[in-house]
């Protein structure tokens, strides 16, 4: 593993964090648990330091993710835009997490890059997906670690602050660490991820109750939501090694859908016998948006890169569409599978 934090400005990036300085956290639109996890695990690091941080988001996050210690201090872009931008032009540091362009962060993209060209404002970002624009004072990024949690908590470990480390920021960082590697089955697994799991657990912390707050807490909306999409909206395409599974605003409404409901569909759909690419594709207020995902070779990065204005990791990417309908999209897919066919032709 590269290790990314020997760079002389990250241990001067501690040197920064004065009490009074002025400091904010993001994360990419549409948080998920890597992106809050790291986000409030990082305020707290940073109050071990006498030092504030406010976490901005650009959106709000699903339910299950609102049990996490300091989740009621958190502000969001889209409910209070003009104070969240206020606090980004009066900051003099802004931590960029789990994101890697400004674009990512939604509407609070462009108070990420104002606050990026400004003299006043150091931005550093810490990061594990590929191809990082550069627009960040320090790019810390390593595409082969699991998660941006454990760039925070190899980050506090390069600060030489363990003694930070208690039950709560543990259960920030596991949750990070937990949704971004799929329970430890994803491939970024490494041994240095059991590793770090071992030390959170040494707090205290209850990981049962942690992962039973993420993946047991479904409402009957969200089990009948999905029942539908499997029974009635899974397309697989066999000859290709692919499934798809689309739902329309009609259809989440139908179901009462909150944020949050439709995660890990389209794992569901990729859990088939002999599919190694599946997709999901869900039409927002303005905008269709995509959740990719693979096992093996292919790389969905490539294709929401190519084709659906997003990126990510190899077997776990995104994209969104602004200018077409769910229809379209589905039929642009599938249109596009028989390109992929080949490349798909293999045994995981």
């Amino acid at each position: 593993m590269e290790d990314v934090f020997r760079n002389p400005e990250v241990l001067a990036l501690k040197g920064r964090m004065k009490q009074g300085t002025r400091v904010v956290i993001t994360a990419h639109r549409s948080p998920d648990g890597d992106a809050i996890g790291s986000s409030l695990a990082m305020k707290h690091l940073l109050a071990h330091l006498d030092v504030h941080a406010q976490v901005i988001m650009p959106d709000a996050y699903a339910k299950f993710l609102q049990w996490l210690p300091g989740h009621d201090e958190v502000w969001f872009h889209e409910r209070s835009p003009e104070a969240c931008e206020q606090a980004m032009r009066e900051a003099q540091v802004v931590f960029c997490l789990d994101y890697n362009a400004p674009s990512r962060a939604g509407r609070l993209g462009p108070a990420v890059e104002a606050a990026s060209q400004r003299d006043t404002c150091f931005v550093a970002v810490l990061d594990h997906h590929q191809k990082p624009e550069a627009f960040a004072d320090l790019l810390v990024s390593d595409p082969s670690t699991a998660s941006t949690a454990e760039l925070v908590y190899r980050l506090m470990k390069a600060w030489e602050m363990s003694d930070a480390l208690d039950a709560q920021m543990a259960a920030c960082l596991y949750c990070g660490l937990i949704t971004d590697t799929g329970s430890f089955r994803f491939p970024s697994v490494q041994p240095s991820t059991h590793e770090m799991a071992s030390h959170l657990l040494g707090t205290g912390m209850d990981h049962s109750r942690v992962h039973s707050l993420i993946y047991d807490a479904c409402r009957l909306d969200q089990i009948q939501l999905t029942a539908y999409a499997l029974s009635q909206k899974l397309q697989v395409f066999p000859e290709h090694r692919s499934a798809i599974v689309s739902l329309s605003q009609e259809e989440l409404r139908r179901y009462n859908a909150q944020k949050g409901d439709t995660e890990g569909l389209v794992n569901r759909a990729l859990s088939i016998e002999g599919i190694n690419f599946a997709a999901f594709i869900k039409e927002d207020v303005d905008l269709v948006k995509l959740s990719l995902r693979s096992r093996g070779a292919f790389s969905v990065r490539d294709v929401a890169d190519a084709h659906f204005h997003g990126g990510g990791h190899h077997n776990a990417a995104g994209g969104a569409c602004a200018d077409e309908s769910l229809e379209e999209v589905v039929d642009r897919l599938v249109g596009l599978l028989p390109s992929f066919s080949s490349a798909l032709q293999y045994e995981d």
